[in-house]
């Protein structure tokens, strides 16, 4: 019978391996679970944009179209919410139509709309040009 001692070679993991490997692993699960959701951030900013930009060319339509029709302006409600993403989102128009200089047949249409984001204010603007035809009515609610 043969005793030995010394060394044997050990097969296994120590826990200090088991350790280190869970850390490791853990500091991965971590920033893959925040880049989910910072890009879920990122969308739902995306989501509010693109509906704001819809809203401010769908109003620069309408008050072309009736500036082009010679008919009193009406820029619509300044306040308009809506739900995007199952939340009610709240944006504010700011609407400003007037006579470019001494241009009396070109008018300058300024938008501006802003809206709150988690704490922040955001806000986006648009300028349009109509020209071609008389002064129309004053603008109604500005």
């Amino acid at each position: 019978m043969t005793l030995t001692t010394g060394n044997s070679s050990r097969r296994g993991v120590t826990f200090f391996e088991v350790m280190v490997t869970a850390v490791v692993l853990s500091a991965g699960l971590v920033a893959i679970y925040r880049s989910f959701f910072i890009g879920v951030d990122y969308l739902d900013h995306l989501s509010r944009r693109l509906c704001a930009l819809d809203l401010v060319e769908g109003r620069v339509a309408i008050i072309e179209r009736d500036f082009r029709a010679l008919n009193n302006i009406d820029v619509g409600p300044l306040d308009e919410t809506v739900v995007l993403n199952g939340r009610l989102v709240a944006f504010k128009f700011s609407i400003n139509l007037q006579p470019v200089d001494l241009l009396r047949t070109v008018f300058q249409l300024d938008i501006r709309l802003s809206w709150s984001e988690r704490g922040r204010y955001q806000e986006i603007a648009r300028s349009a040009y109509f020209s071609g035809v008389g002064a129309p009515d004053q603008p109604k609610g500005d």
